[in-house]
């Protein structure tokens, strides 16, 4: 019977120092999850909102001056690495696209074209991209030159731009989704030139 009375403290103080903790543990993990699911579920909404507010003003960012959210009517595509459009009444299209760079970091494009299928502006996120270098895409005097060529070609590195030097990759990266926008408009239900060019072509590019 001592013997009995003796093990109960040292099993107590086995539990509290083995057991108790654990649970404790649960209990806290278990409390951060809900917390966190929370937190989730509040500020889920915002950030949709706060990406939809970023993509929108991309889109309006190359088109012509006064163009606004009214008058943008989502597209929908299926082009790889293509993960929006619009077009507009007047039969101007953007196509949002992204591609791969250094690290596998994604580099994205919006590429406006005009009613006669030409590339009007460009803008290129490449924060992405090793500052200095890799970065140097999202640059106008590196994008810049593909502006005026014609959706019925497709623009590579070295043509009509060089890719910049040590960042072949990124350089790459900002080609690729050009040519994504490419394709995208020359299949895509835009109406318009793009439209026009692929019916002429029986959807080839």
């Amino acid at each position: 019977m001592a013997e009995n009375n003796a093990k109960a403290p040292e099993q107590e103080s086995n539990f509290k120092a083995l057991v108790l903790p654990v649970i404790v543990l649960v209990v806290i993990c278990l409390v951060c999850s809900a917390l966190l699911a929370v937190l989730n579920n509040a500020t889920a909404p915002i950030i949709e909102a706060n990406t939809k507010a970023e993509t929108l003003a991309a889109y309006l960012s190359v088109l012509p001056e006064g163009t606004t959210a009214d008058d943008l009517q989502d597209v929908t595509v299926t082009t790889a690495n293509v993960t929006g459009a619009v077009k507009t009444a007047d039969g101007m299209a953007v196509v949002q696209s992204t591609a791969a760079g250094y690290s596998g970091n994604l580099v994205t494009v919006y590429a406006a074209f005009d009613t006669t299928g030409t590339l009007t502006a460009l803008s290129v996120d490449a924060s992405t991209q090793t500052t200095g270098i890799g970065s140097k895409t999202g640059e106008e005097s590196f994008y810049g030159g593909y502006v005026g060529w014609s959706a019925f070609q497709q623009v590579g590195v070295g043509h009509p731009r060089d890719a910049i030097a040590g960042s072949t990759p990124s350089s790459r990266a900002g080609v690729r989704p050009v040519n994504m926008a490419v394709l995208c408009c020359t299949h895509g239900n835009f109406g318009g030139a793009c439209t026009r060019w692929n019916t002429k072509n029986n959807g080839a590019v």
